[in-house]
């Protein structure tokens, strides 16, 4: 199996995982066309799980389905949501980079994937697709770097993993500043810049913000359904951020 194989199964047993961490009883028709894979496939990365350890109660008849036993829902390890997105950075970052993980740390991965707290499981896992990494940015940019703020990023962390409005004070390249409230939809490293992808909801369209431009971010109460991405992804080419 080719590098790029692994790391597609590896993603997919991660949103396994992550599907039956919630502790319900799934169809495993349903739960294979949830996933985008054949049910023998699936029945393949479930003998898989389970011959790494992880627990799989199975039922048949009308009802009937699969689920993690309690002892495989019972986690030792149990991550805050601010902890959890920052460990979902890391892994995005990395499978971006195509870095490829030793037996062992896949299984780390997926003991972390379990760690997580339920309620957050299955929505942190899906937002692995709303965060790539591009090319470096030029030299000259890179100059332009300025101190990013611890503050600034567990806002729009939280924003964008709970789909809640963000409200943002940010400058822009000749220093104006500007008020914005906006829904962060996906995030990009154009090393060593983080950028959010925003519907900014003022101007009604997408604008990119660069993450230590950000002066100051509040969670707002009001939350938004994800946007398509694709459009998100064609604006970074627009404003020169290679994909």
């Amino acid at each position: 199996m080719s590098s790029a194989s692994t790391l597609v199964r590896l993603q997919r047993l991660d949103a396994l995982v992550a599907w039956l961490a919630d502790g319900e009883l799934h169809d495993v028709a349903s739960l294979a066309e949830a996933l985008g894979v054949s049910p023998r496939t699936l029945a393949r990365d479930l003998a898989l799980l389970r011959a790494r350890g992880i627990q799989i109660d199975a039922s048949v008849g009308p009802g009937g389905g699969i689920q993690l036993s309690p002892q495989s829902r019972t986690p030792t390890l149990v991550l805050k949501e601010s902890q959890a997105i920052e460990l979902l950075l890391a892994v995005a970052v990395s499978d971006a980079l195509g870095l490829s993980l030793s037996a062992e740390l896949a299984d780390v991965r997926m003991q972390l994937a379990r760690g997580f707290a339920p309620a957050d499981r299955r929505r942190i896992g899906q937002l692995r697709q709303r965060i790539r990494v591009c090319s470096a940015v030029s030299h000259a940019v890179q100059q332009t770097r300025q101190t990013e703020s611890a503050g600034v990023r567990r806002a729009v962390h939280a924003a964008f993993a709970r789909h809640r409005q963000l409200s943002i004070s940010y400058a822009d390249g000749q220093g104006q500043r500007t008020h914005r409230r906006v829904e962060p939809h996906a995030l990009l490293l154009a090393f060593p810049f983080w950028y959010v992808l925003a519907w900014d909801l003022e101007r009604q369209g997408i604008r990119t913000f660069r993450m230590d431009r950000i002066a100051s971010a509040s969670v707002q109460e009001a939350s938004f359904p994800p946007r398509p991405l694709p459009p998100f992804w064609a604006h970074c080419e627009d404003v020169g951020l290679s994909l």
